[in-house]
């Protein structure tokens, strides 16, 4: 690079850079720049560094002085190509480009801001791309912006170096900090340490714990200050810091003499992050050691990818982690899941094109078609509204037998379990035999008064229902009559909507009682609908209008996300006596929802509603 700059002609007076460096991260771009300053000030060169973090007025003053080296960040670079009408600086004179860690510069985050400064440039510029990692993903989006490029590599593509000696250790969370002061303890004597986490707060969290243990250690991420980022880099260097916590923004480019242990306290979610967290070590012929900690439940995964970092770097897999990832494996092959390893790239999930996603799509379009409908005073029919919400509530009707009634109430159920899931369970045979003598009595009532032998004076009722209590046996006094007047009763109750708050007998069920729950699926609808319905005034409210059970169950799915094995969506559970308690149920609960869409088309109507007014 600084041989094709002398071979240029002098920069003339509003001309711009001859070469730029792009980066992904800051402490990357001040790494570079103070590094290319040494050859820089030999050969009679400017170079500047811009990056965000840090006042703008600053840099603008050293851009006017036209260097003929930017290295930069994308997002700065573009503020300082855009300030003032374009008269910072510009891309005229540009020749030759660098991307380093190029993989990590054309995913989402920052592929549109790179593209925007390569497309400025002279189509003729030299092009130099670097990382340690390429995805094919990564790979084939590059190549977009080379013509007839050489690949030159260096060792391996995606591999970890040889001179780091790779450890697993499977543990579980609370056990992670006593693993790392064992490690400290062992390797913080012969140099610098450097810890991974995944998120801010962990960092922060985790240097409060190690001051605590009389370890000396500052964090680094994206929510520190620039300068004291700047000053921790500085200090790590150095050797006046030895213990640094940091998320992946230290992952890549950060190069540090006398590093001897990386840890990934926090195992990284795919393998490109793992080879850049553990090559901060072991650089340059030196020897150094990586410690990862990963957790035996929910990251499976991601044991496959550690097996694949051993493998590919010609050391043994610990058996343990092996066997961890064979029986993840194994489990997702039973549930027909996909176990293919490596990066996905950035290209999403996708359609799937299935009738699961039209079906989706549909009830999507007819819930914006209902609110937008009653929003704009379109759709003002009850009749229209309560039509569209029938058609996208997924209902599911069961209809249980008198013996699978008797069969719940035995087991002590509270109703709320789907029998046609679970096997009759049986009677005991004392039941049974009190259930026969029951039977026995009702006959003996209904035979005509000739046949009926002589029996001795009628005790008194205390008499009949002290031992009936005490065994738990059922009273069967004037049983056509208490039959006649219940069925007064419930005609009663029916009509003044009365709810009966006593609980009947267990096993003294008429012949014609039956149970009928229905399933109503409400995951889709609004947030707003779902708070209102899954409240617990109107479940109570719905419980007492109707006589009917009714209970919230499953979970909301967000998007098109399938339910895991033994999940649901979001949906309520109705029990009822009779249908006709079912229906009502239905109707309080429809009517429930019609409110809450009004008061969605309202606050919709109502515009932008501002804390202050002007009288």
């Amino acid at each position: 690079m600084f041989r094709h700059i002398k071979d240029q002609a002098p920069l003339d007076e509003g001309d711009g850079p001859i070469a730029i460096i792009m980066t992904p991260t800051r402490e990357l771009a001040l790494q570079i720049w103070k590094e290319a300053k040494k050859f820089a000030n030999l050969l009679k060169l400017n170079v500047v560094a811009v990056y965000g973090g840090v006042g703008i007025s600053e840099q603008i003053a050293d851009l006017k002085r036209q260097p003929e080296i930017i290295v930069c960040t994308p997002g700065r670079m573009i503020e300082m190509l855009t300030a003032n009408s374009g008269k910072v600086t510009n891309l005229r004179r540009v020749t030759y480009c660098v991307l380093d860690e190029a993989d990590r510069m054309f995913d989402l985050g920052f592929e549109p801001q790179v593209m925007k400064i390569l497309a400025n440039i002279r189509p003729n510029k030299q092009l130099l791309l670097f990382s340690a990692t390429f995805p094919k993903q990564m790979d084939g989006l590059a190549r977009k912006v080379l013509k007839a490029p050489v690949e030159i590599q260096v060792g391996g593509k995606s591999i970890v170096c040889k001179d780091v000696n790779q450890n697993v250790l499977i543990v579980e969370e609370q056990q992670k900090f006593l693993k790392l002061l064992e490690l400290l303890g062992i390797y913080s004597q012969t140099g610098s340490v450097l810890v991974f986490v995944e998120k801010q707060e962990k960092s922060e969290e985790l240097v409060n714990m190690l001051i605590k243990s009389n370890y000396m250690a500052a964090p680094l991420h994206g929510g520190v200050n620039q300068d004291d980022r700047n000053s921790t880099i500085v200090d790590f260097k150095s050797g006046v810091l030895t213990l640094m916590v940091a998320t992946s923004v230290a992952a890549r480019g950060l190069d540090v003499k006398n590093l001897k242990l990386v840890v990934n306290y926090d195992c990284p979610n795919h393998y490109e992050d793992y080879v850049h967290r553990v090559g901060r070590t072991g650089r340059a012929g030196n020897k150094g050691f990586a410690y990862t900690f990963i957790m035996p439940e929910g990251q499976e995964k991601m044991a496959g990818e550690l097996v694949r970092a051993f493998e590919s770097a010609g050391s043994k897999a610990p058996s343990e982690l092996k066997e961890m990832y064979t029986k993840w494996k194994k489990q997702m092959k039973t549930e027909g899941k996909n176990t293919r390893i490596g990066t996905g790239g950035f290209g999403g999930s996708g359609f799937k094109y299935d009738a699961l996603e039209d079906e989706a799509t549909i009830n999507k379009r007819r819930m914006q078609k209902l609110v937008l409908g009653i929003e704009n005073n379109v759709m003002d029919d009850d009749g229209e509204i309560e039509e569209q919400l029938i058609t996208m509530l997924k209902s599911t009707k069961t209809y249980l037998e008198k013996g699978a009634v008797n069969s719940m109430l035995v087991k002590g159920g509270n109703g709320n379990s789907n029998s046609t899931n679970e096997p009759t369970p049986t009677v005991s045979e004392g039941k049974m035999e009190r259930a026969k003598a029951a039977a026995a009595k009702i006959n003996a009532a209904k035979a005509p008064q000739s046949e009926q032998p002589t029996v001795a004076p009628t005790p008194s009722g205390s008499t009949i229902t002290a031992p009936n209590v005490m065994t738990g046996s059922t009273i069967q006094i004037n049983i056509s009559a208490a039959s006649l007047a219940k069925q007064k009763a419930d005609q009663l109750n029916e009509r003044l909507n009365y709810v009966p708050t006593e609980n009947s007998n267990l096993y003294d069920l008429p012949d014609n009682v039956h149970f009928y729950e229905e399933e109503l699926e409400i995951n889709e609808f609004p947030q707003q609908v779902r708070y209102k319905v899954c409240s617990r005034d109107s479940i109570k409210q719905i419980q007492e209008f109707a006589d009917v059970g009714i209970s919230v169950k499953g979970s909301h799915i967000i998007g098109n996300r399938e339910p895991h094995a033994g999940e649901r969506k979001l949906y309520l559970f109705i029990e009822a006596r009779d249908e006709i308690s079912l229906r009502r149920a239905k109707e309080e609960i429809l009517r429930i929802m019609k409110d809450a869409f009004r008061q969605i088309g309202a606050a919709n109507r109502g515009g932008t509603q501002s804390r202050y007014k002007v009288v």
